[in-house]
């Protein structure tokens, strides 16, 4: 027993070796999921804690600055990383004998653009973002964080290796961090620039920790990574014009409304949009651990591939549509106790936004096939179609809707751009998707979501503990959930 606990911590939290990937078992796989979604709890839990704290503390004026100032350094900041990390990647895991000069590639890149987006965002905050009550300085401070956003790449080197439970820990360190320094500020009544100074210090304080490690525990070939800055460069271009346009549709909504609709408005809408932020952890971690895998068997063991697809699928919407439920079920007295009574108008935000996490559960896996099948170019393509339909819905509708337009353009341009870029991907890998467990999740969905409703009056956390334990019986009882499943997948393990 002991032994084998050893064992299962080593093949967490260890720091594993190159080419681990391409060993990786179904067994593996799912504790490395396993793993990841119990950090990623800690996280949320924390994360539930310190947005209830700051929004209770700034009230919605004061959290809508945070929520705006930091969705515009979010636009810059996702220029540190132009798909440089999952190309390096794909490459660690697709030729573990080189993982040393990817790896140098990787860090010495996102430094590079690290200091030159931090500049290019320090200069735009006073010509672009609205100054209501402190915004640019809260911006500027929150931009110093852009500085050592690079340093982190170093840590890929274990998602490589499927060891993310380790890369993870340091992610639950800094929520911990966080949720230290918010519990001060709340009690000291601290203004939304004491906030930014807190973020921004303990990210700095995380990174080195990070940094710290990478380097006692990874080889980084500088000089051979220098060489391939290039080949980064090009094979990353597509993705990363991709995710530019990305994170426009997932964060010019909150500036948008700051400029249009005001603070207040934008408060509503960040304490709705709260949640699904930290949720997004999910389909990541599926990825995260199935990606490394795919990138090492697609061409040797092209039907192996389809199969995890498959279940990577499955297993998105096993995630996805229960958060849906317990969001139509449960929204009022959810944001009622999170935020209070002040954020009453975001309870009818909540479904609509858990209506797009559904359709992001799914958009996840469909984004990460595309470097995969040399699909970069059409990701872009249609991201950019995505960017432009939703900043042409939210300039359309929030004047007359406010934070509700923006939820529905939000729901639109997901479930536009996962149309486009799944059925792209699927016919690239010349295969259909079988929807039978999806239909039975949702089914089963609906039923928790009923439950729900008819205890709700028994409170939030008994209608919620009930509502799991329908569904957690259903996946069992359906089939949807068989422990055994994941064993079809150790060819070559």
């Amino acid at each position: 027993m002991v032994a084998s606990t050893r064992e299962l911590t080593r093949g967490l939290f260890g720091r594993g070796a190159a080419g681990d990937a391409a060993a990786a078992g179904g067994r593996h796989i799912a504790l490395n999921i396993l793993a990841q979604f119990a950090a990623r709890a800690i996280v949320m839990a924390m994360t539930i804690v310190t947005a209830s704290l700051m929004a209770r503390t700034l009230e919605p004026t004061g959290y809508g600055v945070w929520n705006g100032a930091s969705s515009y350094v979010g636009l810059f900041s996702v220029l540190t990383d132009l798909g440089f990390t999952i190309v390096a990647t794909q490459r660690m895991a697709a030729e573990p004998e080189r993982e040393a000069e990817w790896l140098g590639a990787l860090v010495g890149v996102r430094l590079a653009m690290a200091l030159a987006v931090f500049v290019l965002c320090a200069a735009s905050i006073p010509l672009l973002l609205s100054d209501a009550h402190h915004a640019h300085l809260v911006a500027l401070i929150l931009n110093l964080g852009t500085l050592w956003a690079g340093t982190t790449a170093v840590m890929t080197v274990f998602q490589t290796r499927l060891r993310g439970g380790l890369v993870l820990s340091f992610t639950v360190l800094q929520g911990f961090l966080w949720l230290v320094a918010v519990v001060a500020l709340a009690v000291a009544s601290a203004s939304v620039v004491a906030f930014a100074v807190a973020n921004t210090t303990v990210v700095a304080i995380a990174c080195a920790l990070q940094v710290a490690f990478g380097r006692r525990n990874a080889s980084i070939a500088w000089r051979a990574g220098l060489r391939l800055w290039r080949e980064l460069m090009r094979r990353a271009l597509p993705l990363g014009l991709a995710s530019v346009l990305i994170t426009i549709y997932f964060q010019v909504d909150s500036v948008l409304l700051l400029g249009i609709a005001g603070a207040r408005e934008a408060g509503i809408y960040g304490a709705a949009y709260g949640f699904l932020g930290p949720l997004l952890f999910l389909p990541a971690a599926v990825m995260s651990s199935f990606f490394p895998v795919l990138s090492a068997v697609l061409r040797p063991d092209p039907g192996r591939a389809r199969q995890l697809v498959q279940a990577c699928a499955d297993l998105m919407g096993v995630i996805g549509l229960p958060v849906l439920a317990g969001a139509i079920a449960l929204c009022g007295p959810l944001v009622h106790l999170i935020f209070g009574s002040t954020f009453a108008h975001a309870a009818g935000l909540l479904p609509i936004l858990m209506i797009a996490f559904v359709s992001m559960c799914f958009g996840t896996l469909a984004g990460f096939l595309t470097p995969l099948l040399d699909l970069q170019w059409r990701l872009a393509l249609y991201s950019g179609i995505g960017a432009a339909a939703n900043v042409a819905l939210n300039l359309l509708l929030i004047p007359s809707y406010g934070s509700y337009g923006s939820a529905w353009a939000t729901v639109a341009t997901e479930l536009l751009t996962l149309t486009l870029v799944g059925s792209t991907a699927l016919r690239r890998l010349r295969m259909r998707l079988l929807p039978w467990k999806v239909l039975r999740t949702a089914a089963l969905a609906a039923g928790m979501t009923g439950v729900m409703i008819l205890t709700r009056g028994l409170g939030l956390i008994p209608a919620g503990l009930l509502g799991v334990l329908v569904y957690a019986a259903g996946l069992l009882a359906l089939r949807i959930v068989r422990p055994r499943e994941l064993q079809a997948f150790r060819a070559g393990a």
